[in-house]
């Protein structure tokens, strides 16, 4: 089974983006901006309601300060900095998400950072280290297989395997590949319908979180 994922939220003020709960309706594991690249007060509450009302597994997708680039230029911060922004936004959408009687699951980050996340190992194991001091049972989205196993191996993380559905792809091709996804991405309305007819997606809650809390 594979877990289908999207990210909501992804706006600002004005800046609406509507098709992000179209496709999440084929999803089964949601990841609401934190408010650092995108996402104000009205379109995280507008996604938890979503994700309440669908019975959908509640990610932070978290990036760099950069609201004006959408969280898409690198940024070289100090650990202590690295650490306070990815404890904010997670501690953000966690607290709005238990306002609600809901628990997040997983961390995916974006753009930039999800980027450096992906290349660079030592970047990968501090945000891993500040993901768990919030939670030891949130699970870390990343796609590098070779990231997901260090990782969890020197860090003790659970991660979960990350690929791109895109227009070319089909559900055999994940099954068949080398490392099977844990989760599969999507950014298009259309693959989303075409991944759910061919096979129905299963939530990214390996831990039951709230179980543990």
């Amino acid at each position: 089974m594979f877990d289908y994922n999207c990210d909501l939220a992804q706006e600002f003020g004005v800046y609406r983006n509507e098709e992000g709960l179209s496709i999440a309706a084929f999803m089964s594991s949601v990841n609401i901006s934190a408010g650092f690249h995108a996402g104000d007060a009205l379109s995280i509450k507008k996604a938890l309601e979503f994700a309440r009302d669908n019975s959908l597994a509640i990610g932070a997708h978290i990036g760099f300060p950069d609201i004006a680039g959408f969280g898409n230029r690198k940024m070289e911060l100090t650990d202590e900095e690295l650490e306070a922004i990815v404890l904010y936004q997670v501690g953000a959408i966690s607290s709005y998400a238990q306002s609600m009687g809901l628990e997040i699951e997983h961390v995916r980050c974006h753009g930039a950072m999800y980027e450096m996340l992906n290349s660079d190992i030592e970047f990968a194991k501090r945000v891993a280290l500040a993901v768990k001091k919030i939670n030891p049972w949130l699970i870390l989205v990343v796609g590098n297989y070779e990231t997901k196993k260090v990782l969890e191996t020197d860090i003790d993380i659970n991660c979960a395997y990350e690929e791109t559905f895109k227009e070319n792809s089909s559900i055999r091709e994940f099954r068949e590949g080398m490392h099977k996804p844990d989760t599969l991405h999507f950014t298009s309305l259309e693959c989303a319908k075409r991944a759910y007819q061919a096979k129905k997606p299963s939530p990214l809650n390996y831990n039951k979180v709230g179980v543990q809390i």
